[in-house]
């Protein structure tokens, strides 16, 4: 399997339709069945187990859910007016300090379920003038629009999930890269 980019070396385009925020939002609510799906009747070694001492899938799940706080903390900074937005740890000391892969996968879900539900329930009733709202993203040293954060969180969502899937493959824990 072709491995993925690492997160950092991804560049972003934020152009999309204000139009397309349904689907971004769809995509953002989905996180939680997914990552729910893809540890379903996996023993709790192969998800608990870091290759090469990289994250488990347990721990991408894990980072996920603890990034609600940021998201949170972000979306309020989008409708204050506040720029730049709140940096990340670049070193992910929180997720490497929790032991996610020491937790049972039902519990990291319903941290991941929790911290979700809470986002897209503020993300559902905003209007097109919010969506449109622009503020400086920290790492990237770009503006964005509250419409293209919410993608980016979602694309972010993906690269761990596709991570955490590589870890189950057939390729094996060697196809999967540190975030």
């Amino acid at each position: 399997m072709v491995p993925p980019i690492p997160w950092r070396e991804r560049s972003f385009r934020f152009d999309l339709p204000i139009g397309l925020f349904p689907a971004v939002w769809s995509r953002l609510a989905g996180l939680p069945p997914r990552a729910a799906e893809l540890v379903a009747g996996q023993p709790a070694a192969a998800l608990a187990a870091r290759p090469g001492g990289q994250w488990s899938l347990l721990d991408h799940l894990g980072h996920l859910a603890e990034l609600a706080s940021l998201d949170e903390i972000r979306l309020e900074e989008f409708l204050a007016g506040v720029s730049p937005l709140s940096a990340a740890d670049p070193e992910n000391r929180a997720t490497w300090a929790a032991g996610y892969d020491r937790l049972a996968a039902e519990e990291v879900i319903a941290r991941l379920r929790a911290g979700r539900r809470r986002l897209v329930a503020r993300l559902a009733p905003l209007a097109a003038e919010d969506l449109a709202r622009t503020a400086v993203h920290p790492r990237l040293r770009q503006p964005m629009r509250l419409l293209d954060w919410a993608w980016f969180v979602a694309e972010h969502d993906d690269h761990h999930l596709a991570h955490a899937a590589l870890l189950l493959s057939p390729a094996g824990p060697g196809a999967a890269l540190q975030a």
